[in-house]
């Protein structure tokens, strides 16, 4: 028989070993329990330098890192998805998160021409007054029903602005211009002015105004200055065409359904933070970028609202129009109900 002390220090050491044991399946469960909350996300954008649209997608990792104390970590990739293949992305899970450009989907869905019309999307407001009337509503469903995605914020592209290695600062100047364009509508009016378009993805524009092949690109104000397009162009020309092009940020409808509540009213309110900060940031990076072209040597025209005014008649936007009503007609939409309503929202009366 063991004496009493002896056998005390071994329950002693049986507790101590127990407590150890203890200890040591706490951690690992917490370990465990921590590493289940972590949520880990890929967001797909395209490379676009300069732009705020690439700032965003640059700057949603850390901001909702951060919010979410580390519980949704989102890593940014340009390279996973082309430019025109990203609402498919988000749609099929590819990825959880992408900022489509609703633009370049506008040959096949005629609801995202619209900002591109002429006299309707012109300046941020005018994208805000869109976003939040009908239209805006409708986009959005849109989003849900057909590309599977909830959009959780929207900024902006800089002005689309035309250009070119040689002027185009009157209507009669853009007879026979070879043109980049980056959307239907756009494209639409640049035919009825006398230009051709060109169909060429952005990698390829600063090459195609190099060798010629293209006499200018109506395009982000930004990403021409990011891009370098100073050292092939020679103007510039902030023909008002539907200038403000929106850049919303989608989430596949499963990825944001599978966060906790919690998780996702912390992601819901930093993105809406996130929207305002970029709203301040586009106001002021677009104010900038007339005085940054004539800086760099370029002709930087404002095109006169009397000039406007051709482009805004009737014998332009007439054929135009019946061409968008043709594609919203085959997909079974009303043009005219929704063309009413833009106007209202921006109070446009062209």
């Amino acid at each position: 028989m063991r004496p009493p002390g002896e056998r005390r220090m071994q329950m002693e050491d049986c507790m101590n070993r127990s407590v150890v044991f203890a200890l040591a399946a706490s951690v690992a469960a917490w370990s465990a329990c921590a590493h289940a909350q972590t949520t880990e996300w890929t967001l797909a954008y395209l490379s676009v330098k300069g732009t705020i649209y690439e700032e965003v997608a640059l700057a949603i990792p850390e901001r909702i890192e951060t919010a979410t104390g580390g519980r949704l970590k989102i890593t940014a990739n340009s390279s996973l998805v082309k430019g025109d293949r990203l609402l498919e992305s988000v749609r099929d899970g590819l990825v959880a998160i992408a900022l489509p450009l609703p633009g370049y989907y506008s040959g096949t869905q005629p609801m995202f021409t619209v900002p591109s019309l002429p006299g309707i999307s012109e300046s941020y407001d005018d994208l805000k007054a869109l976003s939040a009337s009908d239209y805006g509503a409708r986009i959005r469903v849109l989003y849900h029903d057909t590309y599977n995605a909830t959009q959780l914020m929207e900024t902006a592209f800089c002005p689309q602005t035309l250009f070119s290695t040689k002027p185009i600062t009157t209507v009669e100047e853009w007879s026979g211009k070879k043109l980049r364009v980056n959307n239907r509508g756009t494209g639409l009016v640049g035919a009825e002015l006398g230009a051709i378009s060109v169909s060429l993805s952005a990698g390829e524009v600063l090459p195609a105004l190099e060798r010629g092949v293209i006499d200018g690109v109506i395009t982000d104000t930004c990403w021409a200055h990011g891009a370098g397009f100073g050292s092939v162009i020679s103007h510039a020309s902030d023909w008002r065409l539907g200038s403000v092009a929106p850049s919303p940020v989608l989430v596949n409808n499963e990825a944001w359904a599978a966060l906790p509540e919690d998780v996702r009213a912390l992601v819901a309110a930093e993105f809406g933070k996130i929207e305002a900060d970029f709203e301040a940031r586009w106001r002021q990076r677009t104010a900038e970028m007339p005085a940054l072209w004539r800086a760099a040597g370029i002709a930087y025209a404002e095109i006169s609202d009397a000039e406007m005014a051709r482009v805004y008649a009737d014998a332009v936007q007439a054929p135009v129009l019946a061409v968008w009503k043709a594609d919203m007609e085959r997909a079974g939409l009303d043009a005219d109900a929704v063309l009413q309503v833009a106007r209202a929202a921006v109070g446009a009366t062209r």
